[in-house]
């Protein structure tokens, strides 16, 4: 079974996976981001005009995926006036023009893992209070409980999903992982000498595939309930420090490792991983690939795209 989705958004990174992976189950896809590209509309969904034009055109769709959004924490940091006006504001707009119309798709809002905060007892299930601690948690944990407010005000049927760290082929480097293979490559070609800037790399996190999010996004559309919030993770912990070894094992350089201070957080989470037993007691879905998997990915990725510079 398949469906009709609009995502916003998909001109990004797990966007333009979940387009990808829909097409592939037989879906009918729209997408829809601020650059318009190939499939994809061209549309702020901020703005009242664009999106009375969006909606014009999605009659009939069955599942809205809303992806669009300012993911990178130090960006929200730095201005938070804008993180809150696409993550929060144009969430806001967006559900209100659906409620106006009478939209019945399922919407699937993706919030963030990042709202658990520093978690007081692991694996984090999703009963754990909401403690943010940046402007880009925070603006989501008021888009995933606004969600809420309206499944249980209007009926608007949501889902809310939560995941974790997760990276893949094409994300940006500002991303660790993506940040490490690329500087791991750039050393394999000799057009970097063997240094590897690190932030903190005492931290834990739980990391999937991007692949494996894109296949929980749709296990949660065709089998998951309206109302709930699921995390989407991999219920493992990995510490940095084992992300580099996986990288030196891979590449076989033993690089010096220097802090970059750019690279640290005022404020940082020690050690988080969830528990996806809910969305596997709801839907079946379960993680698929490794860290190790992730990283060879990512190693692929950066060497193809450097080669072709």
């Amino acid at each position: 079974m398949s469906g009709t989705a609009l995502v916003t958004g998909a001109g990004g990174f797990v966007g333009t996976h979940l387009v990808r992976y829909l097409k592939s189950r037989n879906w009918e896809v729209i997408g829809c981001d601020l650059v318009q590209g190939e499939g994809i509309y061209k549309c702020d969904i901020s703005d009242d005009a664009d999106l009375e034009l969006l909606l014009d055109k999605v009659n009939g769709i069955t599942h809205i995926f809303h992806l669009s959004a300012i993911t990178f924490v130090p960006e929200s940091i730095n201005n938070p006036e804008k993180c809150f006006e696409v993550n929060t504001l144009a969430l806001i707009k967006f559900i209100d023009h659906l409620i106006k119309r009478g939209v019945k798709s399922t919407f699937i809002y993706i919030s963030t893992s990042e709202v658990y905060g520093i978690p007081e007892s692991l694996p984090v299930k999703e009963s754990h209070r909401l403690m943010p601690q940046n402007p880009y948690s925070i603006s989501k944990m008021a888009g995933d409980l606004y969600c809420q407010f309206v499944y249980k005000q209007y009926g608007f049927p949501v889902i809310v999903l939560r995941p974790f760290n997760h990276s893949g082929p094409g994300q940006n480097e500002r991303f660790v992982l993506s940040n490490f293979a690329k500087q791991f490559v750039e050393m394999l070609m000799g057009i970097r000498e063997n240094i590897l800037y690190v932030g903190n790399l005492n931290v834990e996190r739980d990391f999937l595939h991007v692949q494996d999010v894109v296949r929980a996004y749709e296990y949660i559309a065709m089998k998951g309930n309206l109302g709930e919030v699921y995390n989407v993770c991999s219920g493992k912990a990995v510490k940095l420090t084992q992300v580099v070894e996986i990288l030196k094992n891979i590449t076989g350089i033993e690089p010096q490792i220097l802090v970059d201070p750019s690279k640290t957080r005022q404020v940082d989470v020690p050690s988080i991983y969830g528990s996806y037993e809910k969305l596997f007691s709801h839907t079946g879905w379960e993680p698929t690939l490794s860290i190790e998997q992730i990283i060879k990915d990512l190693v692929e990725f950066w060497k193809i795209k450097i080669s072709q510079k």
